[in-house]
């Protein structure tokens, strides 16, 4: 706990940082609302039906709404599924900055200095996050076909309640797979960072075997800043179920909590990266060894001063006669 708060204060000293982060998501996020509320306003003709909304989700006002305005509504979800893809190479892509903001413990935050640690570690952070993706739809994949399996096979056999706890046990087996897969993809990304490496595949195995060896610090951790953000959206919920949106003063009120929730979550983000540092640089490393490769000489003729021509050395073995021979 000593090094969450340790990271947490880092975490929250960098206030240029965390408002840069919160700037690029929120301008994410306005490239999509802005162009909605505009063809929601031209698409309403004046409808009250939309008040409802405020209340609560009302499948009948959108099923209406879609009906009438699908065609216009379809090209905005695009645009949504391309910034949700933008998205997520943005959040790759400032990971390295992030992770140099740590490693400069005490210097004054440089903008310039930033995107180039981002941009520096892209390309790598890239092809861990493909890596990683990999073994969350592979491990976490299989316990969700077992899951399926296991369901079609004792369908005739248990009861629905029995049903429903196999289902949650192989679903609570695919969170703990994914998750696991995810914090080992935080690890590796300080391992490529932290030693400059290039091997993508064995960095992520190395960083599996740090987190497996220190489970109760890194994934544990891991699913405390999980509930934390949980937590997060918990408060969000009954926020929102107690505020009745009935006037601009309340409209206003919750668009403040949405933001808080927003810059939470970039300070949630920061702070779990740190942490990942912080830890590797305080925890036992695994050690690994590096193949050991034979000296090779070239047998290269060497000339002497008379202007004959020494017979070429043709290996250690060679040279270690010459020196006996010589002695």
């Amino acid at each position: 706990m000593n090094t969450l708060a340790v990271t947490l204060r880092q975490t929250l000293g960098s206030q240029r940082l965390l408002w840069l982060l919160y700037g690029i998501t929120l301008v994410l996020g306005l490239l999509v609302a802005l162009p909605f509320y505009n063809t929601l306003k031209v698409e309403d003709q004046n409808s009250l039906a939309f008040l409802d909304l405020l209340n609560g989700f009302d499948y009948t006002v959108y099923s209406d709404f879609m009906h009438r305005s699908g065609r216009v509504i379809s090209p905005l979800f695009s645009v949504g599924r391309w910034l949700g893809a933008l998205y997520i190479f943005l959040s790759v892509f400032v990971a390295g900055g992030i992770l140099l903001r740590f490693a400069q413990v005490g210097e004054r935050f440089d903008v310039g200095t930033f995107w180039q640690g981002c941009s520096q570690y892209v390309g790598r952070f890239l092809r861990l996050f493909g890596v990683t993706l990999l073994s969350v739809i592979v491990g976490g994949g299989i316990w969700l076909v077992l899951g399926t399996l296991m369901h079609i096979a004792l369908e005739d056999t248990l009861t629905e309640r029995g049903l429903f706890w196999v289902g949650l046990t192989f679903f609570i087996l695919f969170a703990l797979t994914a998750t696991l897969a995810l914090c080992i993809g935080d690890y590796a990304k300080v391992m490529l960072f932290r030693e400059d490496e290039q091997r993508i595949f064995r960095t992520y195995r190395r960083a599996g075997r740090f987190v497996l060896r220190n489970v109760g610090k890194t994934f544990g951790l891991y699913w405390v800043f999980i509930l934390i953000g949980a937590g997060l959206f918990g408060v969000y919920f009954l926020i929102d179920d107690a505020v009745t949106m009935s006037g601009w003063l309340t409209i206003l009120l919750m668009f403040m909590v949405q933001q808080a929730l927003i810059f939470g979550r970039v300070v949630l983000k920061v702070w779990s990266l740190g942490t990942a540092y912080a830890l590797y640089e305080k925890l036992p490393k695994p050690q690994y060894t590096v193949p050991s490769v034979s000296p090779i000489y070239e047998s290269v003729p060497i000339p002497l001063s008379n202007g004959d021509i020494q017979p070429p050395v043709d290996g250690p073995g060679s040279l270690d006669r010459d020196l006996k021979r010589d002695e």
